[in-house]
C-alpha cells in the first residue's frame, strides 16, 4: 500500500518514521489516524427497514386533515306578506268656525229628516230640497275638492230658510213627525251659521284634524 506524507506529499515507505524531504514524523499521523472515529456510513450503506410480518396489518398513512366547508347560508325565511289594501281617504275638511259647524251639521240633519220623510211620501218639492242640502253640506266637509260658489253664503241662507218654512208648514197642519222635526232643526241651525257669517259674528273652533 502506497503512502504519502500529509506535510508535503512525499511518497514514503509504510515503515518509515519521517518523511524522508521535510521530516514530518509519520507516526504521529499512523496514530491519529487510526484513532479517529469512522465517518457516517453512507446512505446506500444503512440498513433496510424491517419488513412487517406475514398477516400484520399495514401501516395506516397517515391523513391529511381537510379543511371544514363553511355549510351554505341559507336564504333567509320570507315573513307573513300580509296583503296590502289600498286604503281609501276622502277628502273631508272640517270646518274651523262656529259658522261652518252649524251648517255642516244641520244640513246633515236635515237631510236625515227629509230621508224619513220620504218613507212617509214623495214629495217634489222636498226631493230637490234634498239635492240643494246635500250640496251646501258638500261646501262645507268637501271644500277643498269642490269649486268655489259665488254667494255662497246668501245661496245657503236662501235654501235654509225654504226649508225652514216646508217644516213649519208641516208642523202647523198638524203632520209633524220625526222627519219633520228633523227638517225643522236642521234647517234653523243652518241658518244660524249662514247668518252669523254674514253679519260678521262668527267665531273660530277646533276640528278634529287639528290639535287644540
Amino acid at each position: 500500500m502506497i503512502h504519502y506524507c500529509p506535510n508535503c506529499g512525499t511518497e514514503v515507505d509504510e515503515t518509515a518514521a519521517f518523511c524522508p524531504t521535510c521530516g514530518q514524523p509519520l507516526d504521529e499521523v499512523r496514530e491519529a489516524g487510526r484513532a479517529a472515529p469512522a465517518g457516517p456510513a453512507a446512505p446506500g450503506d444503512q440498513p433496510a427497514a424491517a419488513a412487517p410480518p406475514a398477516g400484520a396489518p399495514a401501516p395506516a398513512e397517515p391523513t391529511r386533515a381537510h379543511p371544514q366547508e363553511a355549510p351554505p347560508a341559507s336564504a333567509p325565511e320570507a315573513g307573513p306578506q300580509t296583503s296590502s289594501l289600498p286604503r281609501v281617504e276622502l277628502p273631508i275638511t272640517w270646518p274651523v268656525m262656529l259658522s261652518g259647524w252649524l251648517i255642516g251639521i244641520g244640513a246633515v240633519v236635515a237631510i236625515v229628516g227629509l230621508i224619513v220623510i220620504f218613507f212617509s211620501y214623495l214629495n217634489p218639492i222636498d226631493l230637490v230640497l234634498l239635492v240643494l242640502l246635500v250640496l251646501i253640506a258638500a261646501t262645507i266637509f268637501l271644500s277643498a275638492s269642490l269649486p268655489a260658489v259665488p254667494h255662497q253664503r246668501l245661496a245657503t241662507m236662501a235654501v235654509a230658510l225654504i226649508g225652514l218654512g216646508v217644516a213649519l208648514d208641516r208642523i202647523g197642519f198638524g203632520s209633524a213627525g220625526l222627519g219633520a222635526l228633523l227638517l225643522f232643526l236642521g234647517t234653523a241651525a243652518v241658518s244660524a251659521g249662514a247668518l252669523l257669517a254674514e253679519i260678521g259674528r262668527d267665531s273660530p273652533m277646533a276640528s278634529p284634524g287639528r290639535s287644540t
